[in-house]
């Protein structure tokens, strides 16, 4: 488990992950971290709401869907570690 202050390249790392599952959920295509379908249903409310768990707390990202269609995967990352180097969420 990281913390926000786990080394750049082990964040970028799990940052990518998380881009990646939203970017293939945007096109359509299935994600096995979402076995209840609910990423998916959040299509219809036009913001995905998800939590990174940290050893220093969790991290509340919510994004709309336009803008994950809009960039690119590693845009994204990159906005994903920016939360995650941010203080923990109480």
């Amino acid at each position: 488990m990281t913390t926000s202050r786990s080394p750049i390249s082990v964040l970028r790392a799990q940052a990518r992950k998380i881009a990646a599952a939203l970017k293939a959920s945007a096109r359509g295509e299935k994600i096995a971290h979402d076995p209840v379908g609910k990423i998916e249903g959040s299509k219809t409310k036009g913001s995905v709401k998800f939590a990174i768990a940290m050893d220093d707390g969790n991290r509340i990202i919510e994004m709309k869907w336009d803008t994950i269609r809009l960039c690119s995967e590693e845009a994204l990352a990159e906005f994903i570690v920016q939360k995650m180097r941010k203080e923990a969420v109480q």
